[in-house]
Order: structure tokens, then C-alpha cells, then sequence
């Protein structure tokens, strides 16, 4: 197998291994690794009071999402129907899908709350396409599978991107109409376990405390505060409690009005754990990030959250009532940039990557390597050899046949010559062929190591390279890369397909 053909081989693994990751396996991550309920760890990371304290199994377990803000012709001021938009609705719709099924469900939640927003523009929507936004909602949640009515009880809270603030309600009320009609009543309560969700239309009273919408929800938060409280309270408001500017979101938060032990609340997009000092005692307010990837996060997420399901002792902690955990969800962001810097990264080393492979880049080592050895070698030798010609002479000695013989003597001292060239004299002899030996190693030593290398270039004996045109060598590189793209394109595009409507498709 030649070097490119091994480098197209392993950039599809490589793209394999990404998809498989980006597509699949990064939406198991909370699940598997990163996140557990609560009441099942030995010890609460929400909760630092428990020490360490383990938690028994009687929960009602409890998923909580917010701002899912489905993008509609609102989004992004592109033409309704537009391709761009549907486009990116399906990418974003995709997400939030995978997201649920794939990191939520597995959890096997036996509630879900919902803590609004669930469209982008809702009230500006018509009939149809609110109605067309509501079933996309349904597709994503899965809110029409057997799956979901049968084994989990939903409950959800308006937001402002659903029915708008009070001023819009009271121009609009048919916006408030159609949401009743598919999600029920706007404030209500309802029991978990041994825990009481309170469910409050903030946006009503947000800024507004006059009129008929805001009376309802003032007249409900009253008749709340005033009933006997027989057991632990939630607030759930889509609209986070009142902070001053800069304020640390830290561990806890509260309200004055309700006294409850905890409140959960959307809308920011972005996660927040604050605390209040009313007068029953510290009471902590969890603001949620969106599970949307395409509303301003980069790290979407949702909570698991553990209701007690039975009564607190006198020995009981309050914060032992309800127990949350915050998981975060794969940052698709980062995944989509991955797959861009990979992109260009595997063009790059298909255009530059040598036509011989690495191997060619191994061998002129070597050859390199073996020439600065022999050069060593003979130089080496050269020295050795002109010690010996400095520190002797030769006679000459005429046989009986007349022929003339050299007969090497030690000198007791050394000769001094004035120059280097070889000479002949009557009765004694310099030689000096040193020199032109040296230089014909040297020759021969080089001339081998670009015999190698060249036999390493072209192992075909194709004509030398300064004969080829650049045009060709270019046009034949881009060629190369594009049929190499091809492979790897036909390995990992209908597996990517496959993952995306996988997912697309009702279960």
C-alpha cells in the first residue's frame, strides 16, 4: 500500500471516529459519566450542608428543561419556508431531539417540567404556524409517543416567547386562548412525592401589577401564601426572582412572598444559582440554561432534580426535601468547529503529503547520515596516511635488470617542505596522492547517496524531475487529493446521513 493510499486509510478512520462522537456517542456522555441523580450520590454537589451524607432511594425522580425557543420566521428575519430556515431549524430541532432521547430519557424520568419558552415568536405566530411550531415541540419531546403518556407525567410553565408579557395578553388574548387550550392553566399547583410544585405566570406581574391578567396571578400567589403549608414548596416561575445588578450567582436564592424551599426558573438562558435571606431562612433559586445550542450558550444544558416521597422527620434537614443536580449537554458549537479545522486539515495533508510517503523522508536520513560517516572515515585515514609520508623518505635502488626500485626510510628528523605538490628527486622521493584519493571517495560516497535517493523519488525511473512541469506536478496533485476525498466522502457521508435521520425518525 502506497504512503497516500495509508494516510487516505487513517483520515477515515479519523472522520469515522469524529462523526460516530459528534453525532452519537457526545449525546450519551451525561448519562454514562457526567451526571446522576442526585439522591443516588453520596453526597449532593448541590447540597453541601449534607456531608457526605448518602441519600435513601424513596425520590420521585424529576427532569426540569427550559427555553427550548423553537426558531421560527422570527428568529432570524429570514423569508418564512426560506431554505436557510429550514436549514437551521432542522439542525437546531435535531439537537434539542438527540438531546432528550438520547441524555434525558435514559435517566428514565417519572416527571418532566417544562419552565417555558417553548416557541421564538409565539405570539406573532398565525394559526397555522403556531399550530406547525407545536407539532415540531411535540416531535422533539416525543410529546405524542405512547412512551412519554404512559410513564411520565408533564407539566408545563409559560414563557413571554410563548403568550408575551401582561400588555400583549390584554391586546391579544386569543394568544393566550390557544395556549390554555394545548398546555392548560397558566398558575396551578401540584404534588411530587411529598413535595408541592407551585406553577406562577411571572410574566403577568413582571412589571404590571394592574389589570385583569395581573389580578388572576396576584389573587393566585395570595391564596398560596395563605393556605396552611403542609409540606415543602417549589416555585416555578420562568422568569428568574428579582437580583440586584452583579449579583454572584451563587448557591442560593428565595422569595419574600412564597415560602418555599426552593425555586426553578428559565428565561436567562444561561445558568444561575442565587440565594435570598427572607425571614423563614435561606432559600436557594436555580435558574436553568437553555437545552438549545442556537440560543446564546455554548453549553446547553437541563437538571435532574429528586423529590422526596416521603414526609421529613424532625430529625430531617429541609434541603433533604428536594435534591438537584445541573448536567450539561454536548457543546455542539465546539463539535461543528471540530469538524471545519478537520476538514481543512485533511485537505492540507492530502496536497503536501510527499508522493513517496514518509519513507522517502527516512531514507535521505540515512543516506545523509552514511555520507557524514564515510567523510568522517576518510579524512580519518587522510591523516593517518600523511603522518607517515612526513616522517619518511624514499631511496631509490637500480636492480641488476636495470629497473629502478623505492625503498621507504624512517627520518630521524622531520622533513620541512615548502609546498604540497608530489615531487621526484635523485636519491630520495615525495609522493602525495592523498589528496586525489580523498577527493575520489568523497565523489563516490555522494554520487551513492543521490543514487538512493533518486531510487527512493522514483522507483519507476520515471524521467528526472526537472523535465516535469509544475503545472503537471500541481494538477497532478490536485487530482490525487480530489479522488482521495472521494474515498473518504463515500466512507463517512452515508454514515453521517444515517445518524442524522436516525435520529429524525419517530421511535
Amino acid at each position: 500500500m502506497k504512503g497516500h493510499e495509508k494516510l487516505t486509510l487513517l483520515l477515515c478512520l479519523i472522520w469515522t471516529a469524529t462523526i460516530l462522537y459528534g453525532e452519537m456517542f457526545s449525546f450519551y456522555m451525561p448519562f454514562l459519566f457526567s451526571c446522576s441523580w442526585p439522591h443516588l450520590s453520596s453526597s449532593s454537589s448541590s447540597n453541601p450542608t449534607m456531608n457526605g451524607k448518602g441519600y435513601a432511594a424513596d425520590y420521585v425522580k424529576v427532569a426540569v428543561i427550559a427555553d427550548p425557543q423553537i426558531m421560527d420566521k422570527t428568529s432570524l428575519r429570514l423569508p418564512s419556508k426560506s431554505l436557510a430556515l429550514e436549514f437551521v431549524q432542522f439542525y437546531t430541532d435535531l439537537f434539542i431531539r438527540r438531546a432528550f432521547f438520547s441524555s434525558i430519557l435514559p435517566f428514565k424520568p417519572e416527571v418532566i417540567l417544562f419552565l417555558g419558552d417553548y416557541f421564538d415568536g409565539g405570539p406573532y405566530l398565525s394559526d397555522d404556524e403556531w399550530q406547525e411550531s407545536l407539532s415540531r415541540l411535540k416531535h422533539m419531546f416525543g410529546l405524542n409517543t405512547e412512551e412519554i403518556h404512559s410513564t411520565v407525567k408533564v407539566y408545563h410553565l409559560p414563557g413571554n416567547h410563548d403568550i408575551g408579557y401582561a400588555t400583549l395578553q390584554s391586546h391579544k388574548p386569543e394568544v393566550v386562548r390557544r395556549y390554555e387550550k394545548e398546555f392548560g392553566s397558566r398558575n396551578y399547583r401540584f404534588m411530587v412525592g411529598k413535595v408541592e410544585f407551585v406553577a406562577v405566570h411571572a410574566q403577568t406581574v413582571d412589571a404590571n401589577q394592574e389589570g385583569s391578567v395581573a389580578s388572576a396571578t396576584w389573587d393566585f400567589v395570595s391564596n398560596v401564601s395563605s393556605d396552611r403549608q403542609l409540606h415543602p414548596r417549589v416555585l416555578l416561575s420562568h422568569i428568574p426572582l428579582y437580583r440586584r445588578d452583579w449579583t454572584d450567582c451563587g448557591p442560593h436564592r428565595g422569595s419574600p412572598i412564597i415560602n418555599q424551599v426552593i425555586v426553578l426558573s428559565g428565561h436567562d438562558h444561561d445558568q444561575c444559582t442565587v440565594t435570598h435571606e427572607p425571614k423563614g431562612g435561606p432559600v436557594t433559586e436555580h435558574t436553568l440554561g437553555t437545552i438549545s445550542w442556537q440560543q446564546g450558550n455554548l453549553y446547553p444544558s437541563f437538571m435532574l432534580l429528586s423529590a422526596r416521597n416521603s414526609p421529613l422527620s424532625d430529625t430531617s434537614l429541609r434541603e433533604e426535601a428536594v435534591l438537584t443536580r445541573l448536567c450539561f449537554l454536548p457543546m455542539q458549537t465546539h463539535i461543528y468547529i471540530w469538524y471545519i479545522v478537520l476538514f481543512v486539515l485533511t485537505i492540507l495533508s492530502l496536497l503536501l503529503w510527499p508522493t513517496s510517503g514518509l519513507s522517502f523522508c527516512y531514507h535521505r536520513f540515512d543516506d545523509m547520515v552514511e555520507c557524514v560517516r564515510k567523510l568522517i572515515n576518510i579524512y580519518r585515514d587522510e591523516a593517518k596516511e600523511k603522518n607517515e609520508d612526513e616522517n619518511c623518505e624514499y631511496e631509490m635502488s637500480w636492480g641488476a635488470d636495470g629497473s629502478m626500485h623505492l625503498v621507504k626510510k624512517v627520518l630521524t628528523q622531520p622533513v620541512t617542505r615548502t609546498n604540497d605538490i608530489g615531487a621526484v628527486e635523485r636519491g630520495n622521493a615525495v609522493m602525495r596522492a592523498t589528496a586525489k584519493k580523498s577527493v575520489n571517495q568523497l565523489t563516490e560516497v555522494c554520487l551513492s547517496m543521490e543514487t538512493n535517493a533518486d531510487s527512493e523519488v522514483d522507483p519507476k525511473k520515471l524521467p528526472p524531475r526537472a523535465s516535469k512541469s509544475k503545472a503537471k506536478v500541481v494538477i497532478k496533485r490536485f487530482v490525487r487529493t480530489f479522488r482521495m476525498l472521494i474515498l473518504i466522502a463515500a466512507v463517512n457521508v452515508p454514515l453521517y446521513m444515517m445518524l442524522l435521520f436516525k435520529d429524525w425518525i419517530d421511535k
